[in-house]
């Protein structure tokens, strides 16, 4: 492209053709996907025009309110609400009755460079667990990719001691917001979301863009 004109990056959004898990823990779909979640999915498309550019981002219609444990002075780059998965790769749905659960990432700035991000779990008004990133204690940042499969998976990692909070959203052709919790590095927990808002897309995971994150590995690669 020529130097007077802007870069233009198209990132593969999901289509609603379904692809075999290779793991749990991101959930390939199987099932087609519903409109909704085409809609909510942090996948940006950018589509170039004639004469110029134009920038569509399908999150950034979505107008569906989702419960957030985000302050107003703050900016969410997750919301989702969560349920927990057996080991046996079965999904357990929230039993009619019982409290809902919901992870939020919530962050000081809607851009990088960010100076804080925070996790969040727990009912809407009652926070179980919270954890800060800073540049003191930074996140770390991981991706993986498959191609044969067109599917990827974004990750951050928050620790507290022996623990690690690890959320991730599947890319291209997956779909949902995962949530596993490793006590040294041995799984122990895991929730999955399909009824979530997510900008995750929004932190730069090739190249450090803000002092509070660094560079980690999967800790279940591939």
């Amino acid at each position: 492209m020529h130097a007077g004109a802007q870069r233009v990056l198209l990132i593969e959004y999901a289509t609603d053709h379904g692809v075999s898990a290779k793991s749990y823990r991101i959930q390939l779909v199987r099932q087609r996907m519903s409109k909704r979640e085409l809609r909510i999915r942090s996948l940006c498309v950018f589509v170039l025009i004639s004469n110029g550019i134009a920038f569509y981002s399908p999150l950034a219609h979505s107008n569906e309110a989702m419960p957030t444990h985000c302050r107003q002075d703050e900016f969410s780059f997750v919301n989702a609400k969560v349920h927990r998965i057996d080991t046996n790769k079965a999904d357990t749905k929230t039993s009619e009755g019982a409290t809902e659960k919901f992870l939020s990432l919530c962050a000081d700035r809607d851009k990088e460079p960010l100076t804080r991000i925070s996790y969040r779990f727990g009912a809407i008004g009652k926070i179980e667990i919270e954890m800060v990133a800073s540049a003191q204690n930074k996140a770390g940042l991981s991706t993986q990719s498959d191609s044969g499969a067109h599917a990827g998976l974004i990750s951050i990692q928050f620790n507290k001691g022996p623990y690690t909070y690890e959320v991730s959203e599947g890319m291209g052709m997956t779909s949902g917001v995962s949530l596993l919790v490793y006590k040294s590095r041995k799984n122990i927990l895991a929730f999955r979301s399909d009824d979530y808002e997510s900008q995750m897309i929004l932190i730069n995971f090739d190249k450090i863009s803000s002092p509070i994150f660094k560079r980690v590995k999967p800790i279940e690669p591939w």
